[in-house]
C-alpha cells in the first residue's frame, strides 16, 4: 500500500502536468545534446568518463515535459535516463517532478521494476533577482530517503554555488556541503551564422576531498 500511494501521487501529478498541454495555445519543443568532459552531479562524479547527454522537451506556458539522460563514452559505465514534469509560479516559484532512471550496462533490469530501478524526486527553487534557491527530496523508488539543498549566486561573469545532502550524497549517511563551485560560459563564433555553446566548472565536494574540472559543449 504504501508504494501504491506514491505511485498515484506520482501518477496524478504527471496528469495534472499534462493535462495543461491539451488547454495551451502554444507548445514549443526543443531538442539538443550536451558533450561533457565528465558528468558530475550535486558534487559526484557519474561514470568517470566523458558524457552524453541528450534531451527533449515541450513546454506550454508555466509547464514543460521532459527527457533527459547522460550516457559515459567507456562502456560500461554509469547510464541514466530521466523523465520530469514541472511548473513555474512566475519567476520566482518552481517545481519539479523527476523519475531518475539508471539502466545497467547488460541491458538486464526491467524498467517497471521502480523500487529496484528507479528513485523519484520532488524539488523546488525560489529564484530572486541573481539568487537562487533549489530543494530536492527523494521520496520513492531505490532511494526514498535523500535530502539536496543548493543555493547559488549569479555573479555576472561567473555564478556561484554551494550544496549540502544527505544519505547518498555523503559517504557517512549524515547531512553535510558536497558541492561547491563556480560555473561559466560563453559562445564560440565558428562562422557569422553558427556559434558554439561553451561552458565550463569548478567543482569541490569537501565531504569527499574531490575537486573536479569539467567543460563541456552544447548542440
Amino acid at each position: 500500500m504504501r508504494n501504491f500511494g506514491k505511485l498515484f501521487l506520482v501518477m496524478t501529478l504527471m496528469g495534472l502536468f499534462t493535462s495543461s498541454f491539451k488547454s495551451s495555445a502554444q507548445v514549443d519543443v526543443s531538442v539538443g545534446a550536451d558533450f561533457m568532459s565528465r558528468y558530475v552531479w550535486r558534487g559526484t562524479d557519474f561514470g568517470g568518463s566523458p558524457s552524453i547527454q541528450p534531451y527533449l522537451e515541450m513546454s506550454a506556458g508555466d509547464f514543460v515535459l521532459g527527457a533527459w539522460g547522460a550516457y559515459t563514452t567507456n562502456m560500461p559505465g554509469a547510464q541514466e535516463a530521466d523523465l520530469y514534469a514541472g511548473y513555474s509560479f512566475g519567476e520566482v516559484f518552481g517545481l519539479t517532478l523527476t523519475d531518475y532512471y539508471f539502466p545497467m550496462d547488460d541491458m538486464s533490469d526491467d524498467y517497471f521494476d521502480f523500487d529496484a530501478n528507479h528513485s523519484m524526486e520532488i524539488s523546488g527553487t525560489l529564484t530572486l533577482d541573481k539568487f537562487s534557491l533549489l530543494a530536492g527530496k527523494f521520496f520513492a523508488g531505490a532511494d526514498d530517503k535523500s535530502l539536496y539543498v543548493e543555493a547559488g549566486y549569479d555573479f555576472g561573469l561567473v555564478n556561484a554555488f554551494i550544496g549540502a545532502g544527505d544519505e547518498v550524497y555523503t559517504t557517512d549517511g549524515d547531512f553535510g556541503v558536497v558541492n561547491v563551485g563556480v560555473s561559466a560560459s560563453k559562445e564560440i563564433k565558428i562562422t557569422d551564422y553558427f556559434s558554439l555553446p561553451l561552458s565550463g566548472s569548478v567543482i569541490l565536494n569537501p565531504e569527499s576531498e574531490s575537486l573536479f574540472m569539467v567543460v563541456g559543449v552544447s548542440f
